[in-house]
């Protein structure tokens, strides 16, 4: 990009800029990454209007460091009640303005730099929420035969582990139910995966589509022939988990993300390794697949915990001498034990020789 004069340049001309030249002609940006860029940065202008008494239209540089940054972190914090990611998220859009100011109003980079080092809050991971195999049976039993709509969005979302995002940008393009089935998501950054589809999932796809046919460009529709939105696909699956009567065991309640975390862990539990089910999710970064990892480990550490200790572990004294030689002994079977000698004593049925 061409870059500007600074001597010409207002902050109200690089905000527009920002939107109309940078995030969506450079960089692609998608609708939704644009408006969720375009609310951080209104609440921003409001709440630092607010510090320095003036209208947002007559906000200048000086907006551009680190107290009116802060300022506006702790009004997010305290006013709006906002959580750490949020609060993350605002302040990451922030660092990102301050970058393309920089890069084309360079007498503004040492504010620029100082607000691109403020570090984001630290936050509580919480605990991955998921169904189980018997909650998700309940969810597809509560499906009336005629909702063919609503079988095929959960089994799909339950194939491909997706983001509600991706389902509801499904295109009939982007399905390939013939020689093997497949479906093209979209993800975040543009990035495009496939993932391969279950017999039932497809059965399920071509019920649907021969009730809605092949006009409309999106496969899952709503009730006025439009897209389905995500709240939609949301409204959905509570209403199914209300009909099935679920109080989900490890979850609060039943919700699009939740199914993605479902098939993550269903696939790991099946034996299918961490790269895969990154790839399949379509995770950038494997350590965000760990979390699944983490949660089966401790699975299966409490199903170790509920198990019956060995027999020969319970019986028996400890000895006061002659440790190792009743530790050579623990855990053979009988057959391999020779007959204590003469003048022996033993420690829990197995012997060891007292001279």
């Amino acid at each position: 990009m061409k870059r500007l004069k600074s001597t010409s340049i207002s902050l109200q001309q690089l905000v527009q800029d920002f939107f109309e030249k940078h995030l969506t002609i450079e960089r692609n940006a998608k609708p939704n990454t644009v408006l969720s860029y375009r609310d951080a940065l209104k609440l921003f202008l409001r709440s630092a209007s607010q510090q320095k008494g003036c209208a947002a239209d007559q906000l200048d540089f000086s907006v551009l460091d680190l107290d009116t940054v802060r300022g506006f972190l702790r009004w997010l914090e305290k006013e709006r009640k906002c959580s750490a990611r949020t609060r993350n998220q605002r302040l990451a859009v922030i660092k990102a303005f301050a970058r393309y100011v920089a890069s084309v109003a360079p007498e503004h980079l040492e504010r620029c730099r100082r607000i691109r080092e403020l570090s984001p809050a630290q936050f509580e991971r919480p605990e991955i929420q998921y169904l189980e195999d018997d909650e998700i049976t309940r969810l597809l039993k509560a499906i009336e035969p005629e909702q063919r709509r609503d079988r095929a969005l959960l089994l799909v979302l339950y194939n491909t582990g997706a983001r509600v995002q991706e389902i509801v940008d499904i295109d009939l393009g982007d399905l390939r139910l013939e020689p093997v089935p497949v479906v093209v998501l979209k993800g975040k950054g543009g990035k495009q995966r496939t993932c391969p589809l279950w017999p039932r999932t497809v059965d399920a796809i071509q019920a649907w589509l021969t009730e809605r046919g092949t006009a409309d460009e999106a496969l899952f529709l709503n009730t006025q022939g439009r897209r389905l939105s995500r709240s939609g696909v949301a409204h959905i699956l509570q209403r199914l988990a209300a009909r099935a009567c679920i109080r989900p065991r490890h979850a609060f309640r039943v919700s699009p993300h939740v199914i993605r975390h479902t098939t993550a862990m269903h696939l790991l539990q099946s034996g299918v390794d961490i790269t895969t089910i990154a790839a399949w999710l379509g995770h950038s970064q494997l350590n965000t697949t760990h979390g699944y990892v983490e949660i089966n480990l401790r699975m299966k550490q409490a199903a170790l915990a509920a198990m019956t200790t060995p027999p020969e572990l319970t019986v028996g004294t400890y000895p006061d001498s002659e440790l190792i030689s009743w530790l050579e002994a623990l855990g053979r079977s009988p057959r391999y034990v020779q007959p204590p000698p003469l003048g022996s004593r033993s420690y829990g049925g197995h012997a060891i020789d007292s001279t």
